[in-house]
């Protein structure tokens, strides 16, 4: 089954990038002319993703409903649907609430304040994984070991790349993830950045572990909670290093650099 649909959890309050959310939601923030979201919607475009499914904050509905309204002619062929999240507890939670629009079928997670450089776009690339291995596939980078215990990261045993037409960078079959551990107990120094291709059982499981806690606290539901569960049933999760450069624009002075380098290129 080929992946088609792209859930964009954007319903952040975007605290790091004050004062330029306090009167716009993040994924609109403009960089270089074009606001975040649009950076993602043209790599989904070139993906062949053909429904985009944008879960944000209530508050937010009318600025991204006229958007869509003004915009959605630069994406021919591309259907948009709104879905709230109105509680902080995580990107997992955020994806279940597109589980209407993705039913059965395997899906795409992407966040906009990880843009990634990179020819071919980076989803391009992560469906292609997919749909050779035909399991779930994670976006990973490398950083300095002191940093790892800000992000997820992975455990994992490297793939030989034995089969044609798969991007360049390092595939790995992960057998670990662990959500901001301590550098002593940190499997790798590959952490889990702004993209998934996620299979069906991906979201059936975050179903499952969202009804069993109706009261979670903040960022409590990651996506990385249903992945655990899919390494101990099935065993296989992937993972790929990617070739290109990412440009985090989560704070002020990163979205600047950000500015810098697209304008440099």
């Amino acid at each position: 089954m080929r992946v088609r649909k792209l859930i964009l959890p954007v319903a952040g309050a975007g605290k790091r990038l004050r004062p330029l959310t306090l009167r716009k939601p993040k994924a609109l923030v403009p960089l270089n002319g074009g606001p975040l979201l649009e950076y993602v919607l043209y790599e989904a475009q070139a993906s062949g993703i053909r429904e985009v499914v944008l879960v944000i904050s209530p508050q937010h509905l009318d600025q991204f409903r006229k958007y869509i309204r003004e915009h959605n002619k630069k994406f021919p062929g591309m259907k948009f649907h709104i879905r709230f999240q109105d509680r902080p507890v995580g990107n997992g939670h955020a994806v279940v609430q597109a589980a209407d629009i993705i039913g059965n079928e395997p899906f795409a997670v992407r966040f906009c304040d990880d843009l990634i450089v990179s020819d071919p776009p980076v989803l391009v690339s992560l469906i292609n994984i997919y749909n050779t291995y035909k399991s779930s596939v994670l976006l990973l980078e490398r950083v300095p070991k002191q940093r790892v215990s800000r992000y997820g990261v992975v455990g994992v045993r490297k793939v030989a790349k034995t089969r044609p037409g798969l991007p360049k960078g390092n595939i790995f079959r992960v057998f670990d993830i662990i959500e901001k551990p301590k550098l002593s107990v940190a499997p790798s120094n590959l952490t889990i950045v702004g993209g998934y291709v996620l299979g069906p059982t991906i979201m059936r499981n975050l179903i499952k572990i969202v009804n069993s806690l109706p009261v979670a606290g903040t960022d409590a539901l990651p996506i990385a909670l249903a992945l655990q569960v899919e390494l101990i049933v099935k065993g296989k999760v992937y993972g790929w290093e990617f070739t290109g450069r990412r440009l985090d624009c989560g704070t002020l002075d990163s979205l600047k650099e950000a500015g810098r380098f697209l304008k440099g290129r």
